[in-house]
């Protein structure tokens, strides 16, 4: 069973941002956890008929069992098998459940991937939780803390729709694409360049106002900011074998002041920015026929950290 569905209001409507689908994921998933339907399956032992005793136990099901499989397919296990905060989690459930009303969203998600990873090391371990309530509270806690960021997020003062919700809609309508046609749209450029605008400060608005004279075909800068002309490169490898990002793009002309580079992962979030002053790009990389990521990283580093999602 599918936690998300084409059915969901709003899922499928434009601009809808990825804080969005989280809480409409978290809410399918506490719909899930509303009733025991057999949180935990058990074995008794038992002998077969030529005499084998064969051993009792026990193992995640029903509702527990499609939240757990939806938080794995949702990307919220962490990579690492044993963070430093793994090691309190099951002290602090000990003493109660109080402390989870606490919990920031990162440390809500360290919880909830801590409850799934421990199925791995004994089974039936998240049907237990989910049996006595616990998942449940995590989950209704991270989706209060979600919504209250979504508020903050995904509209402006003015209750207006954010276009960073725009950016989710075109970045996952383009992964969609990819997952059936095996290709991506070409779109990171246009990301590209949204998203270095937000890295030098420079409102939606005054964006959006500067790119209304754009063409697909204009040349020189990407944008101008305070006086600052742009240029902006980025790349973004699709996941597949092979794609790992060997060669970056290099300017074709010098009629910009600054250029950034942005290396993005297969999902096109951020993962390292640069920038490069045009004489100092000019002086490097003039004569040079093929730039890679390390020429690019001799740059000035940006700090990305805004585009932390968890």
């Amino acid at each position: 069973m599918e936690l998300i569905s084409k059915n969901d209001v709003g899922l499928f409507s434009s601009g809808v941002s990825k804080i969005e689908l989280e809480i409409i994921l978290i809410k399918n998933m506490l719909r899930e956890l509303r009733f025991d339907d057999g949180f935990v399956n058990k074995i008794e032992p038992k002998y077969d008929e030529t005499g084998m005793l064969h051993l009792g136990h026990q193992s995640t099901g029903g509702g527990a069992e499609r939240v757990f499989y939806a938080i794995w397919d949702a990307g919220w296990v962490l990579g690492k098998w044993l963070t430093e905060a793994d090691k309190n989690w099951a002290e602090q459930l000990n003493r109660g459940t109080e402390f989870i009303s606490s919990l920031s969203e990162t440390q809500a998600h360290q919880l909830v991937s801590w409850m799934v990873r421990g199925n791995k090391w004994s089974e039936g371990f998240f049907g237990e939780l989910a049996k006595r309530g616990t998942v449940t509270l995590v989950l209704e806690h991270l989706s209060d803390l979600k919504k209250l960021r979504c508020d903050h997020e995904t509209y402006d003062s003015h209750s207006r729709r954010n276009p960073i919700a725009l950016r989710e809609d075109l970045i996952r309508s383009a992964l969609w694409w990819q997952e059936k046609f095996g290709v991506a749209p070409q779109i990171t450029s246009s990301v590209s360049e949204f998203d270095a605008t937000r890295l030098v400060g420079m409102s939606f608005e005054a964006y959006s106002s500067y790119m209304q004279e754009r063409t697909a075909v204009s040349k020189g800068a990407d944008f101008v900011f305070k006086n600052v002309r742009y240029q902006v490169k980025a790349n973004r490898p699709s996941g597949k074998s092979g794609s790992k990002v060997t060669i970056v793009s290099k300017a074709n002309n010098y009629d910009w002041d600054q250029l950034i580079w942005i290396l993005y992962d297969k999902y096109y979030i951020p993962k390292e920015a640069w920038l490069w002053h045009v004489d100092a790009y000019k002086r490097c990389f003039h004569s040079k026929k093929r730039l890679s990521p390390k020429d690019y990283r001799q740059g000035v580093a940006i700090d990305i950290s805004m585009f932390n999602y968890l």
